[in-house]
């Protein structure tokens, strides 16, 4: 069962040679970027991160309204009528390996469920980043009390970065996710 719950990730185990610089590494430089801006700029004044009004208030405001888009959009795609979503993408094909009469079988996607996956793991990525949103909102202070004020710092700065590097995947795929809807699904696959 709890494998069940947790298949939504499946999407980060989607296998493409390209697909990695989208989930990993430029959601990693965005993270860096983001958390070392706010280090410079704390170094120089008081910026709030898990005050009232502060980032992670202001970023929880924008993403807990995502779930619901992300769902439709999960719904149009599930019951689309056009035929060649259903065809296997151009080579070379991303691939997942599911599981067939208790063996793992590496399957080569079709759009319609490429774009799935990523919407699954899109609606899942969001409600984690807003219980951990809410989560630091209210824990901060007590967590920071508990702590020896050496750390302090260092701890802040990792479940930002942490925080940070989920929300710009989040957000790339999400772009992603539009080409795909918006662009790429309208146009005829290249003849090889």
């Amino acid at each position: 069962m709890f494998r069940h719950l947790l298949r939504p990730f499946s999407y980060l185990f989607i296998e493409h040679r390209l697909k990695w610089k989208v989930d990993w590494l430029y959601p990693m430089v965005l993270a860096i970027l983001s958390a070392g801006t706010i280090v410079i700029l704390k170094h120089w004044g008081q910026v709030p991160i898990y005050e009232s009004s502060g980032l992670i208030e202001k970023i929880l405001g924008f993403v807990q309204v995502l779930p619901g888009f992300y769902i439709a959009a999960l719904a149009a795609i599930a019951t689309f009528n056009k035929l060649d979503i259903d065809k296997t993408m151009p080579a070379p094909a991303p691939k997942i390996d599911v599981i067939v009469n208790g063996t793992s079988v590496p399957i080569e996607l079709t759009r319609r469920r490429f774009l799935c996956s990523m919407f699954a793991f899109l609606t899942a990525e969001s409600f984690i980043l807003i219980v951990l949103a809410i989560f630091a909102l209210i824990a901060h202070s007590p967590i920071k009390g508990l702590l020896p004020d050496n750390v302090h710092f260092a701890s802040s700065m990792g479940f930002l970065f942490a925080f940070m590097l989920l929300f710009w995947q989040m957000v790339l795929a999400t772009f992603w996710g539009l080409f795909y809807l918006g662009d790429r699904l309208h146009q005829p696959d290249a003849k090889a």
